[in-house]
This record gives C-alpha cells, structure tokens and sequence, in this order.
C-alpha cells in the first residue's frame, strides 16, 4: 500500500513552490500589462501621489529663486490582498499524480500576472467612471489644472480615421498647470477583438483608396483614389481580449513615453507575490486535501490622464 510519507510531502512541496516560481518569473518577462502601466512599488498600505502632474519650468532669474512647487493633489491608493488557490486530494499523492499537479502549480504560478494584465486593461474602460489625481475621471471632458484651461481626453467617435485624427491632434496639444506643452506622443492603439480589424486597416497600410462610389448621391468618387496613409506605421495595435461585452467597441490611444505611464500597478516592494501551503500542518492531512495559495498585494490605479485618450463608442 502506497504511503504518503514527510519526505515525500516535504518534497512534493518544494518541486510545486519551484515549478510555481518558474512560471511566475517566465510569465513576468512577457506580460501583457508592461505596455500601458508602471509599477509603483511602496512599503505603505496606503500610498499618496500628491506629486502628480508638472512641476517646475525654467524662468529667468532676478533677486531670488521662484517657488514653483507641483499642484498638490489628493490621490492616494490602498492595497488589497489578492489570492488564488488550488486544492490537492490526499488521495492524488498516494495516486502519483504528480506531474498533473506541477501543471496545476504553473498554472497558479502565471495567475498573478494574468490578473495584472486584468487590471491594467480593464483600467481603460473603468477610466470612464473613475476618479483620477485632478478629481474627475480618467477619461474626462473637464480635466483643469493650473493654467491649463479646460482640456478632454474622452470621445464617443466610433474608430475611424477622422475620430483617430482627432484624437492625435486633441493629445500632442495638450499643456500641462504652467501652460506649456506636454509633448505628448501618442504611440499605442489598444483595442479588443471586435475592433481589430478595424484597427489594422486604419494604420496597418501605407496607402489608403477611397473607393468608387464613395460619397454623397452626386458628389461620390466616380474612381478608385489611392493617398498616403498618415497613421502607418505610427502606433503599435494591442488587441487585448479583456476589452468585449460592453466594452467591445472602446478604444485607446497612449502614450507609453513618460516616466508614469496611463496606469499604474501599485505594488507592495516588501510583500512581493508568494507562494504559501498548508501540507506541512497536521490539519490538512485530517481533512485529506493540502491547499497551494498565491498572495499579493497591490492595486490598480490611474497615472496622468494627459496620456490617455479614450473613446466609449459602442459600435
């Protein structure tokens, strides 16, 4: 009769913890969520980002020096505790099942980047109904600061070359709380499935053709007119599979250049992501299954929204 002894579990233990790590780190190095969010590593439950927006700009000097400090905002992001788990049978050991659970432990191992990739994708849309650093939401048409004057990142265009034009132009004039231009730069198209071929034929050719009959009754095109493409090749497409439902037909245009990108991931520096079991506790072995949990703590949040231009079309 097989039996499930302390060196067996111990070392079952230590291959899940080894194979989860693995996973973890392989997962890490192509995620998803690195295009569009910055991570913010803190040791504090609850972090402030006051320091959000422009703060000095060079101006001639006279008897002394002119204060010039940052807008203070009152923005701050709590952590949550976030796990996942997965329960192994007694029984499955005692049944040497052992590689299925090493899969099960990679499967775990990746989860905490793919709830990362989550949030920072399903923070665009959010962005519509969320409060960002200046207190409107990410995706406003009253954001105001300093002397800026009245600024809008958000649209209901539906995606089209005209709504993209539009969304370059409004993004590369905006001014930060001194009036100045930001240099925004927009270079990433995030899109979801529903959009995606939209999205290629947009900037995905060198030459657009405006085709025959296009046009009103009267006026259309009566021949095929081809003319250069201004979007190809200038933004980078992700089509993201988080954005569907009622967010199918949203879209975005970034600028992941800046030192804080249009999301942030707040991450607890000191309390990394970890792998915890309980198989070496007498109690999991009364109830005949040992439980393997993925911990961490962070939470999403919005970086300056200067960098973000959103569309809630639905169609």
């Amino acid at each position: 009769m097989a039996v499930v002894t302390t060196d067996l579990v111990l070392l079952t233990s230590a291959g899940i913890k080894t194979n989860f790590e693995n996973a973890y780190l392989e997962a890490e190095e192509e995620a998803d969520w690195k295009t569009i969010a910055t991570e913010m590593e803190t040791t504090l439950p609850i972090q402030g980002y006051a320091w959000l927006g422009r703060g000095a700009v060079m101006k001639p000097y006279k008897d002394e020096v002119e204060e010039q400090g940052a807008l203070e905002h009152d923005y701050t992001l709590k952590d949550q505790i976030y796990k996942g788990n997965f329960p192994v049978e007694r029984k499955a050991l005692e049944d040497d099942q052992y590689g299925l659970i090493m899969r099960r432990a990679a499967g775990l191992g990746k989860e905490p980047t793919r709830h990362w990739n989550e949030l920072a994708y399903l923070g665009l849309p959010l962005g519509f109904s969320t409060i960002c650093y200046d207190g409107q939401f990410f995706f406003n048409n009253s954001h105001q600061e300093g002397l800026s004057g009245v600024q809008s990142n958000i649209t209901n265009a539906a995606l089209s070359d005209a709504a993209l034009e539009a969304a370059h132009a409004t993004m590369t004039a905006f001014v930060d709380d001194k009036g100045k231009p930001m240099r925004i730069r927009p270079k990433i198209l995030v899109v979801g499935p529903a959009l995606e071929r939209r999205a290629w034929t947009l900037v995905g050719s060198p030459t657009n053709v405006t085709k025959v009959g296009d046009g009103a009754i009267g006026t259309g095109a009566t021949a095929a007119t081809p003319y250069s493409n201004f979007f190809y090749g200038k933004y980078l497409v992700v089509v993201n599979p988080y954005l569907i439902g009622a967010y199918a037909y949203n879209w975005f245009l970034l600028d992941d250049t800046k030192e804080v990108k249009p999301i942030i991931i707040q991450s607890r520096s000191d309390v990394p992501i970890t792998f915890e079991t309980d198989m070496d506790l007498a109690t999991a072995k009364i109830k005949e299954k040992y439980d393997f949990t993925a911990r961490g703590r962070y939470v999403q949040g919005y970086g300056l929204w200067q960098t973000a231009y959103g569309s809630n079309a639905t169609a």
